[in-house]
């Protein structure tokens, strides 16, 4: 799955969360959010934990650089008050 080559390459810090953020945020959580069910599901019944490990290491990436982003923006909007 492409999500999983992504999410390998940006944890040996070959890719930036920022680009990899600006380029696929939204599909990533989407896509995530659709395959989790099944992920887990799978994880459990074949008792392999590291299927699409490196997808939900993306996406968890994802979510702390959105909430970071989120916190950066709240302080800038203070501060133009």
């Amino acid at each position: 799955m492409f999500f999983e080559g992504v999410g390998v390459l940006l944890q040996r810090k070959l890719l930036d969360i920022g680009l990899v953020s600006d380029l696929f945020g939204a599909e990533v959580k989407l896509a995530w959010k659709a395959v989790k069910p099944i992920v887990e599901e799978r994880r459990k019944d074949l008792n392999e934990l590291k299927i699409y490990e490196w997808f939900e290491y993306l996406y968890d990436e994802m979510k702390k650089k959105r909430a970071d982003r989120c916190e950066e923006w709240l302080t800038y909007q203070h501060f133009q008050w």
